[in-house]
């Protein structure tokens, strides 16, 4: 970011759990500077450039004004199943809905084949527009409610698929608003932004039946910035405060009391079904724990090594450091003119 945030809270100090080998920020925003975060969206994690607008009406974080209720009413009044064949224009319709119905099937699939969630009640954290939902209700008659995070949602939750909708999800003090028990709760990148895991994951089994399902999907895998190209400072933006591999999910989700019963990578993502049962206690063998803080380290040193010029200085009690690791590990490598290059993996 081309702006710091405050002294108090430049810093997350991110640490690798010796258990479970989830890495998590030691450090959290809290109170007016997490509520900060949520209101600029856009620019602290960078979306679009870091621009106060995002052009996407169905990820739009801000708050609504008549005119964009408006727009979404005239957009989304043609449904979900726009055919090409209509020849209209993507100003005439709302094209993310199907976008998202297409993208989100998979997990339908996943959902009605392993539980069968017939005539079930199922809520989804931090749902977009409904899509997982709306689908499990017409093939398996379920009884579905929705928790948004952004108004946007919310509003295309309730008028394009009826659905019944709390009020926007609060991080710091979450709880479930509805009433009763139920028999799957989806949660669509979460466990990523909770703040408080703990008590996060007891709050959803709280409010499972016996034997409930637990459905994560959009988490993403650490591989992207530990085996590939991308900057894990800029994967770790201002919100994400965990990040896991699948042994560490699963591990973490053991020691929250959830069974793992399903998991599969999909487009560096994660996407896990998990039962309540009794937390366990399985942790990392020491030769793990070593593997993955090294490969955490020399991700973060190839990140520093690739910041801009803009942001550099305030890595630069690291920057030596950072510089003769990176060499001698072969991340990094001076050309014959003495200038540094990071080496392609």
């Amino acid at each position: 970011m081309d702006k710091a945030p405050d002294p108090s809270a430049v810093r997350y100090d991110y640490a690798v759990c010796h258990g479970c080998g989830v890495l998590y920020a030691s450090r959290r925003p809290k109170g007016s500077r997490y509520r900060f975060l949520l209101e600029h969206f856009g620019e602290v994690t960078a979306k679009r450039g870091g621009a106060a607008e995002i052009p996407n009406r169905v990820l739009n974080p801000y708050p609504l004004s008549p005119a964009d209720r408006a727009t979404l009413d005239r957009l989304s009044k043609r449904g979900v199943f726009v055919s090409d064949h209509m020849g209209l224009s993507s100003k005439e319709y709302l094209v993310p809905l199907l976008r998202d119905r297409f993208d989100n099937s998979v997990h339908i699939d996943i959902i009605g084949t392993l539980v069968n969630p017939r005539n079930g009640r199922v809520l989804e954290i931090r749902s977009r527009t409904g899509a997982i939902l709306d689908g499990l209700k017409r093939a398996y008659g379920a009884e579905v409610y929705a928790m948004p995070i952004w108004e946007s949602q919310q509003y295309l939750l309730r008028s394009v698929y009826g659905i019944h909708t709390s009020e926007l999800i609060d991080f710091e003090h979450f709880e479930i608003p509805f009433d009763g028990l139920f028999d799957v709760i989806v949660c669509n990148h979460m466990f990523t932004h909770v703040l408080s895991p703990r008590d996060f994951f007891a709050a959803l089994r709280r409010r499972l039946t016996p034997g409930g399902y637990l459905y994560l999907h959009n988490e993403p895998d650490d591989a992207e910035f530990l085996q590939g190209q991308q900057s894990m400072l800029a994967t770790l933006n201002p919100l994400h405060v965990q990040a896991f591999d699948q042994r560490s999910l699963v591990r973490a989700l053991e020691a929250n009391g959830f069974e793992t019963v399903f998991l599969k990578g999909r487009n560096l993502s994660h996407l896990c079904l998990a039962r309540a049962g009794e937390p366990g206690t399985r942790t990392m063998d020491d030769r793990e724990r070593d593997s993955r803080i090294e490969a955490y380290c020399r991700a973060f040193d190839r990140a520093v090594l690739a910041l801009g010029p803009h942001v550099r200085a305030r890595a630069a009690a690291e920057w030596p450091g950072v510089v003769e690791r990176a060499v001698a590990a072969g991340t990094a490598e001076f050309d014959d003119r003495g200038r540094l290059r990071l080496v392609a993996r």
